[in-house]
């Protein structure tokens, strides 16, 4: 799974970096307030997303694991490409797959080129089911940042996106 531990050294470098990030009420926000706010939004995202995915029988992880396979080349991904678009282990992505292909949501299917090599594709159930749960948790999200204006939630948006792509220094 995309780790938690990671992104927060990320933002964590960053801060550490820009000392002149301030509050509403014009107060410099400290470390632990930032890792506060950043562990409660992520909680409450996890938490709104899990209920939406428990009326399709998936997992949080599955769903992001389906989603980076659907979104991936037509001939499929290998499972180790998966593990590291989803920054996690192999044998992670190794027990998310025989779930997925146990219920026929992903296939796996024997590469032409070389017949040691697997490819995960998403079966048409799986594009399905994809589709659906895209919709609701779409609305759901929309609903949770309804009152947050536009540009303040793309400047957020843009934000997490350069830190999701930023390896953490190393100490």
């Amino acid at each position: 799974m995309y780790s938690f531990v990671r992104y927060l050294l990320s933002v964590t470098d960053m801060l550490v970096h820009a000392r002149d990030i301030m509050t509403d009420n014009n107060r410099l926000t400290t470390m632990y307030q930032v890792c506060l706010l950043h562990s409660r939004t992520d909680r409450s995202l996890r938490m709104i997303i899990s209920r939406h995915l428990e009326q399709f029988n998936i997992t949080m992880m599955e769903w992001l694991l389906m989603e980076v396979v659907s979104g991936g080349p037509r001939e499929g991904m290998t499972m180790s490409g998966v593990a590291a678009a989803l920054d996690v282990t192999l044998p992670q992505v190794t027990a998310l797959t025989a779930s997925l292909t146990k219920v026929k949501l992903l296939k796996q299917k024997v590469s032409r080129r070389d017949r040691r090599s697997r490819h995960l594709v998403c079966t048409p159930v799986g594009q399905q089911l994809l589709h659906d749960v895209e919709a609701d948790v779409n609305t759901a999200m929309t609903d949770w940042v309804a009152d947050i204006p536009r540009p303040q939630l793309g400047a957020y948006m843009e934000t997490i996106r350069i830190l999701a792509n930023r390896k953490p220094h190393q100490a």
